[in-house]
């Protein structure tokens, strides 16, 4: 059996089959498109994962860093004047001042709290004490460096040293400001 196909059902079946053909390339299209978006989607993703896993390990070494820094300040703090009142940390000064005098063999003539100074930072206040000493050159000399290198963090912000008018030229009198550091209590 043959079948005879004339000129006109040819060009209708060649045209149906490349409508047909349009037709399911039609249809497929978004399948094929979709699945190379997928592949840039996932792509992206990855990106995304590699950043957040960037962000995850700083996150990780500050966490580290926070820690040390907060060691770091409470052991700071350690050398700051004790006491919730400013009254109270001169107490803490002139206690120190005291016991370095005592092992320098001075004694303390007079002492005067100063009025307490705000420091720049904010949570932080500078506590100075005046007192006035009579003593050799070596034992100033030895009073200062136990005052610089005292376990409380006091700084000597003024000095002024005279010798009196005595027969004994070895004395001099000296007035010195040391101040201490004191931590505000937080509101």
């Amino acid at each position: 059996m043959k079948f005879k196909i004339d000129k006109q059902r040819k060009y209708i079946l060649i045209a149906a089959a490349v409508l047909l053909l349009f037709g399911i390339i039609y249809r497929l299209f978004p399948f094929f498109q979709g699945i190379q978006e997928a592949d840039s989607e996932i792509a992206l993703k990855e990106r995304q994962l590699v950043k957040y896993q960037q962000m995850v390990r700083k996150g990780n070494d500050l966490q580290a860093k926070l820690i040390s820094l907060i060691r770091t300040l409470e052991q700071v703090e350690s050398g700051l004047l004790t006491g919730g009142t400013p009254a109270l940390a001169a107490v803490d000064v002139q206690n120190t001042l005291n016991e370095v005098a005592s092992r320098s063999e001075v004694e303390i003539k007079t002492v005067r709290v100063l009025k307490p100074e705000k420091m720049d930072k904010e949570n932080y206040q500078s506590i100075p004490v005046q007192f006035t000493i009579s003593s050799t050159i070596g034992q100033i000399k030895e009073m200062l460096y136990r005052i610089e290198t005292s376990p409380k963090y006091l700084t000597i912000k003024k000095i002024r040293i005279r010798v009196p008018h005595t027969r004994d030229l070895r004395q001099i009198q000296s007035d010195l400001t040391v101040a201490g550091v004191m931590k505000l209590a937080e509101s």
